[in-house]
């Protein structure tokens, strides 16, 4: 099973009301858009300084295929990327190269669907760095939107390991729901954060002196359905744990 995941900070507002037809198609807005006139350092030293973007994803994915929109505002169509290298990691230190890929120029009209994006063949990776080499003419490098697939299965730190375990309660929940950790330390401070599927901190707390179980209720926070991420920092370790809102 695969889900997608968004991993721009492209969200169209009209995209719910559009014609079925064209259930995919992006915005021509200029505004609407990733867009770098300056190079600087990249992230992966092998090339120096670029255009470059950096997708965190918040967690450890197996990635699969992809989808892509190139820059679609009418007037600066020659600032899409023609020519571009994706890498991805773990760390963000360590980058392993998936290829070289080209991408079409953008229609520059609104009913512009994108294209096909590279496979990641089921690589797990946290980040993906895509540094373009060309465009097609213009002084500026600019992309509208990636999305990737992933898997759907979300695995944490085995328990065994970590000295300690997590239980979510119940989940998939609708109203209420209850986290209850069990430590073979006690004693120490327990830190847990909530995430979205963007990796957006949604809620954080610390809790000193952590007894041998202790019990977390998350019920008043007005989470909206679907897929979330609470990752529980103990003894220093952590793990994370696949939250479903219903």
């Amino acid at each position: 099973m695969k889900n997608t995941l968004l991993i721009t900070l492209l969200f169209l507002s009209w995209q719910q009301v559009n014609a079925q037809c064209y259930s995919d198609r992006h915005s021509t807005n200029w505004f609407d858009a990733w867009i770098s006139c300056e190079t600087s350092p990249n992230p992966n030293s092998d090339y120096g300084n670029s255009h470059w973007i950096l997708y965190d994803l918040g967690y450890d994915y197996t990635l699969f295929d992809s989808k892509i929109w190139n820059a679609n505002e009418p007037n600066n169509l020659n600032n899409g990327i023609q020519n571009y290298t994706i890498d991805y990691s773990l760390d963000a230190i360590n980058w392993t190269n998936l290829g070289n890929f080209s991408l079409n120029q953008a229609s520059g009209f609104t009913i512009y669907e994108g294209e096909e994006g590279p496979d990641f063949f089921g690589s797990l990776a946290r980040y993906v760095l895509l540094t373009p080499s060309t465009n097609y003419g213009g002084d500026c490098f600019s992309l509208s939107e990636l999305k990737i697939y992933v898997d759907e299965d979300f695995s944490g730190i085995i328990e065994e390991e970590i000295g300690f375990n997590v239980v979510a309660f119940p989940n998939p929940f609708k109203d209420k729901l209850s986290i209850t950790i069990n430590s073979l330390t006690p004693g120490k401070s327990v830190k847990y954060s909530l995430y979205d599927i963007l990796g957006r901190n949604i809620y954080h707390k610390t809790v000193e002196d952590l007894l041998a179980n202790k019990t977390i209720e998350i019920n008043k926070l007005n989470l909206g359905s679907g897929i979330y991420f609470i990752k529980i920092e103990h003894n220093d370790e952590r793990t994370t744990l696949k939250l479903i809102k219903e």
